[in-house]
């Protein structure tokens, strides 16, 4: 047991150091040399713990996702209605897109010929966050506030506005305050669609 920790956490070390790499030159331009060059291990030790580039910044994703759950779960307590949370994940949400891991992350996903194997573990990441959706859904049918639905249902649909509105930002190149704008006004009717009163803050 205390081997493996030892392994993860040496495997957490050389994502967190490469990840300076990959916001600064992205995905392509960054080789498995520059990654040996700042992390301050041979070639071999690099390959030994990570089979590939790809392998690496898989892992360097998920660890990202799980940071952003783990935030999450920091400020969650902070917010007393379902309508608040709603509006706080959909903000927190956007946070990321202000990392610029994120553009290398575009680029890994758009500009890569990846395997089946990869793309599977991309939605296996991608889901990680799905917990967070379907507890505040869950929690708003518990306290009255959303309307007796299937919760899966309404995590999927919080989860599509969430992911549909970030290609904005992409796509149409929309400013940060534009984008909050439009994730506000998502949200709005989002509950206007699920919640029990209608109303708005």
């Amino acid at each position: 047991m205390a081997r493996h920790r030892k392994r993860q956490d040496i495997k957490r070390d050389i994502v967190l150091k490469a990840k300076e790499l990959f916001s600064q030159k992205g995905y392509n331009a960054t080789s498995m040399e520059d990654i040996c060059t700042i992390t301050q291990r041979s070639k071999g030790s690099i390959y030994y713990h990570f089979k590939s580039k790809e392998e690496l910044f898989l892992f360097l994703c998920q660890i990202n996702i799980e940071e952003w759950v783990k935030k999450w779960r920091e400020m969650e307590h902070k917010y007393t209605n379902t309508m608040e949370r709603l509006y706080a994940v959909a903000e927190h949400f956007i946070d990321n897109f202000e990392t610029t891991l994120m553009y290398a992350t575009q680029e890994f996903v758009t500009s890569q010929i990846v395997s089946l194997t990869t793309v599977e573990k991309m939605v296996e990441i991608s889901r990680i966050p799905n917990k967070v959706y379907e507890e505040i859904v869950q929690k708003g049918i518990d306290e009255g506030e959303l309307k007796q639905d299937n919760v899966q249902d309404l995590m999927y649909i919080v989860y599509a506005m969430l992911s549909g509105l970030g290609t904005l930002y992409y796509d149409y190149e929309m400013d940060m305050k534009e984008l909050k704008r439009m994730y506000k006004k998502g949200i709005d009717v989002l509950w206007h669609g699920i919640s029990v009163n209608h109303t708005t803050a």
